[in-house]
């Protein structure tokens, strides 16, 4: 990829494409980012993208039903793409072709083919392209980066993600379940759970651990609301030699204590030949760190509240984004890095269909 030139210290002028649930987190953070204008939105649903307008400042005639009315009337340095999976690669190949810089929501591609040319397609207009993966930037993670750095746990050997529960199960008073409430595309998605929520924790995985060699899964359906595989098993062989598992389902009856909201910690063991640390949201968000002398708890998220935690994430990594617009240095989520995550998500999914196990490898010359 060539070098792309910084745009300074300006004021940078953005555009939203997609205004659905999750779109408040994004323009929050966007509000809370110095020089940084969000002058425009796109959904097809017009009235849901005026409703956000009205909230964020951003006046009725700069708002569209059509992303392509938008990107062709509106003077952009960038968009912010947080629309569903399948139409990411339009509306990035549309962006990269008005030379306007790309921070796309996760998953960035429904395929590894799809992704090598939404990523050559912008490397070729000279446009940065970034994956809004904020998960990498939750603030224990970054810290649990810092205590593998620092040799705390001695060389860590396993990692395991474990969190079940029954978010896409049938209610008994006959009302939808919440993942079906605040994301209603996602029971008609072939590929579910692996897909929107064990690609965060491969990529967590990923950026503690550096890069997969090789995958085996397992995966099944259990709630009749859905489509896609809604439980999931997978081994992570990393290639410096941690075993990573991910044991994940949605579909599962859960006691209501153990239904945590957003902005809590995920449940995480790291075992290295020192030590073992622990992520617990069952002890109000805590690191657990077991030596050889005892064991020591103490809070992971601060002095902040699990929604402020959530938030926070968004602006991590979106101020992150504007930083490397601004300065010219790659970003730490460049698509052309998330793609190795997304691969990972698919040799998981050939793993499951074949039942065997898939080397992680994608090919991007």
């Amino acid at each position: 990829m060539s070098a792309i030139e910084g745009l300074g210290d300006r004021t940078l002028r953005g555009a939203m494409l997609g205004t659905g649930s999750i779109a408040v987190h994004h323009l929050r953070a966007w509000q809370a980012i110095p020089n940084v204008q969000i002058v425009a939105l796109a959904n097809r649903t017009r009235e849901r993208a005026l409703t956000y307008g009205n909230e964020f400042g951003v006046d009725s005639e700069h708002i569209y039903s059509d992303y392509r009315d938008l990107l062709a009337n509106e003077t952009l340095d960038f968009v912010d793409i947080a629309t569903a999976p399948h139409i990411h690669r339009e509306q990035v190949l549309a962006a990269a072709a008005r030379g306007v810089h790309v921070l796309c929501q996760k998953p960035f591609a429904t395929s590894v083919a799809e992704a090598i040319e939404m990523i050559h397609a912008c490397d070729a207009a000279g446009v940065r392209c970034v994956v809004n993966e904020n998960w990498r930037w939750r603030r224990w993670y970054r810290e649990l980066k810092h205590i593998l750095a620092a040799n705390q746990i001695g060389t860590p050997r396993y990692a395991r993600f474990f969190m079940h529960s029954d978010i896409v199960l049938p209610r008994t008073d006959g009302t939808l379940p919440g993942l079906l409430v605040s994301q209603p595309y996602t029971a008609h998605m072939p590929r579910l759970i692996l897909y929107e929520w064990g690609i965060h924790l491969m990529d967590v995985l990923r950026f503690l651990f550096g890069e997969i060699a090789r995958v085996y899964a397992r995966t099944s359906r259990i709630s009749p609301l859905v489509q896609g595989e809604d439980l999931a098993l997978v081994v992570l062989e990393f290639a410096n030699g941690v075993t990573g598992v991910i044991d994940i389902s949605w579909g599962s009856r859960a006691p209501a204590e153990r239904a945590l909201p957003r902005g809590h910690i995920d449940s995480l063991l790291i075992e290295g030949d020192a030590a073992t640390i622990e992520l617990d949201p069952y002890r109000d968000d805590a690191f657990v760190i077991t030596t050889a002398l005892g064991t020591e708890c103490r809070p992971a998220r601060g002095n902040i509240t699990p929604t402020e935690a959530y938030q926070e994430s968004y602006f991590n990594t979106q101020n992150h984004f504007i930083e490397c617009l601004r300065s010219g240095a790659p970003a730490e989520n460049e698509a052309r890095d998330n793609l190795k995550t997304l691969a990972a998500v698919m040799a998981a999914y050939a793993s499951a269909e074949q039942n065997q196990v898939v080397i992680s490898m994608p090919d991007i010359a």
